[in-house]
């Protein structure tokens, strides 16, 4: 699996490297986020558009990730600045037609791997097509707007209610890198729903990118967060080798055991 981790921090970006993590975002949108989470308690970034050169002198061996603001009049001059400066993956969130993703593709014009990132009822309807425009390589289902856009009561439903299932065999079937949400540390006992729940479900719908989640950094050890974070690399990686051909009652008990959980969470929170 491909692990993400969100920073614009040199010196975080230099232990997240030594950690084996595969990419590092860069994250740039800002466009109409603070309005649309507005009271949730969500991560709106403060990354800009020259982190991208600091980040990847640092970030040398591997892929340096760019989430972009939603198509607008700026979009063609950021896309070309963001290639330019070096993104090696370039991410379009928060759309809601298919022209939107045309108008995307068309400005990255091949140059670079292209992200979508699915976090409206729009864009989660269209996902059949979308998989099957030419330039797309990569999709993440994105659970926080997700949830807003559909009226959703947690961040968990398109588990809870099988769309996620739906999504994950829409895009295996056009043999598509994909991921959904975010990965916690496993070692987070703390949290409503078992964070290793979480990977087996990943493992389950065969996701192949997983992106180390707010709730993972913020938690990582702060006396001493390097050698946190290679530990909490390396119970993930061990995580996913030793259970990534666990057989098919493995992974459907693990589901079950998730649902009841989240269920759990949601009456908790009535």
């Amino acid at each position: 699996m491909i692990l993400s981790f969100i920073t614009n921090d040199p010196i975080m970006a230099s232990y997240v490297q030594s950690a084996g993590i595969d990419r590092i975002m860069i994250d740039l949108e800002v466009k109409d986020k603070n309005i649309r989470q507005s009271g949730r308690n969500l991560f709106l970034s403060d990354h800009t558009i020259i982190d991208i050169p600091t980040i990847k002198k640092i970030f040398k061996k591997n892929s340096l990730f760019v989430r972009i603001n939603p198509i607008n009049n700026n979009s063609k001059k950021e896309i070309e600045t963001v290639i330019r400066m070096g993104a090696d993956i370039v991410m379009l969130p928060f759309f809601h037609s298919l022209d939107e993703v045309k108008t995307f593709l068309k400005l990255t014009d091949g140059a670079v791997i292209n992200s979508l990132l699915i976090e409206t009822k729009e864009a989660a309807e269209l996902l059949p097509q979308i998989v099957d425009l030419k330039g797309v390589h990569e999709i993440h289902i994105g659970f926080n707007d997700l949830s807003i856009s559909f009226g959703y009561k947690t961040i968990f439903d398109p588990i809870l209610n099988g769309s996620l299932e739906e999504y994950a065999t829409i895009v295996n079937n056009k043999k598509l890198q994909w991921g959904f949400g975010g990965i916690a540390k496993l070692s987070d006992t703390t949290l409503p729903v078992n964070p290793e729940l979480i990977l087996c479900e990943q493992l389950r719908l065969k996701a192949s990118i997983g992106w180390l989640g707010r709730s993972f950094r913020d938690s990582l050890d702060r006396n001493n967060i390097r050698l946190s974070l290679q530990k909490e690399v390396s119970l993930i990686r061990n995580f996913l080798r030793d259970y990534s051909q666990a057989p098919k009652d493995f992974f459907d008990h693990k589901h079950t055991t998730l649902l009841e959980q989240i269920h759990l969470m949601k009456n908790q929170t009535k």
